[in-house]
């Protein structure tokens, strides 16, 4: 499983977009847990991103809706087009973010591959929050500044 995090981490630099701060490469290491946890269909370490259910409670939606269709992700892609830190103290950071979802594929119940579309870039604000010694989103928003948690 080390390794296994290891990957993401690099994953995480190569694909984590613009942006030097290292908050943005630690969110690119929670996209890649995120994107795990979609394509292993685990609500558990889905919500090992979030700070807590609330924060989690859109993409939980999006896992339960592809498992009550029966699709399963095989491969989900988020890249990263520009990040900055936006504003910064010991227990929260919160970042402006543009990122599309990139190659990403579905299987249907009966076997058939199906590539979702591209997406457009969209801008969001994500905030993060420090809990105990790691950091989790708490919360994220459009690109307005507003956060919905």
């Amino acid at each position: 499983m080390d390794a296994l995090i290891g990957l993401f981490w690099l994953l995480a630099a190569v694909l984590g977009g613009t942006g030097n701060a290292p908050e943005c490469l630690l969110l690119g290491g929670l996209d890649a847990v995120r994107a795990q946890a979609f394509v292993a269909d685990d609500e558990e370490r889905l919500g090992d991103v979030y700070v807590d259910e609330h924060a989690a409670r859109a993409d939980m939606e999006v896992l339960r809706s592809y498992r009550e269709r029966r699709l399963r992700l095989e491969g989900m892609l988020l890249v990263r087009e520009a990040c900055r830190v936006t504003a910064r103290s010991r227990q929260r950071v919160t970042l402006d973010v543009v990122d599309r979802l990139g190659r990403t594929s579905v299987r249907t119940e009966n076997g058939r591959r199906q590539d979702l579309p591209n997406d457009r870039p969209t801008r969001r604000t994500v905030a993060l929050e420090r809990v105990g010694d790691v950091w989790r989103v708490a919360a994220v928003g459009s690109g307005e500044g507003r956060l919905e948690r």
